[in-house]
């Protein structure tokens, strides 16, 4: 289990537009690896492609997976645009969703950390100029 697998779980629920002969890569692992390859600065087809071929062996030892080689840079293009948009939407919104969820407590726990530390203050008052640190999750 990675730290990414909650963002692995929701990547599943996005319907794969291939026809069954046509899925030698996963989904879900192409949509992670494309989401890696553009948050480390790919910004192209043939980027994501090099991404995934240079990181291959640490993603398969990562992720469980035995990637002989990584997808053409066409074979991502077309898993890409044939994905149903409001679909990717909805994965995306549900995991936004999850991770407020959990980054919750945390913040509670921070302004009732925040609040025992004022004192005789009034809390009320003080606490509408506190800024909440940046969060962790």
């Amino acid at each position: 289990m990675t730290t990414l697998s909650p963002l692995l779980d929701v990547l599943a629920d996005v319907p794969d537009p291939r026809r069954a002969e046509g899925k030698l890569y996963k989904l879900p692992y192409v949509l992670l690896f494309s989401i890696l390859a553009i948050v480390t600065g790919c910004n192209s087809y043939r980027g994501i492609a090099t991404f995934i071929d240079v990181h291959r062996h640490k993603l398969n030892s990562v992720f469980g997976l035995n990637w002989s080689r990584a997808p053409a840079y066409t074979a991502i293009r077309y898993i890409l645009k044939g994905l149903d948009p409001s679909a990717v939407e909805a994965a995306f919104r549900c995991h936004a969703a999850r991770l407020q969820a959990a980054c919750r407590p945390l913040a509670e726990q921070w302004e009732k950390a925040a609040s025992l530390s004022m004192g005789k203050h009034s809390v009320a008052a003080s606490t509408s100029s506190m800024t909440v640190p940046p969060r962790s999750c």
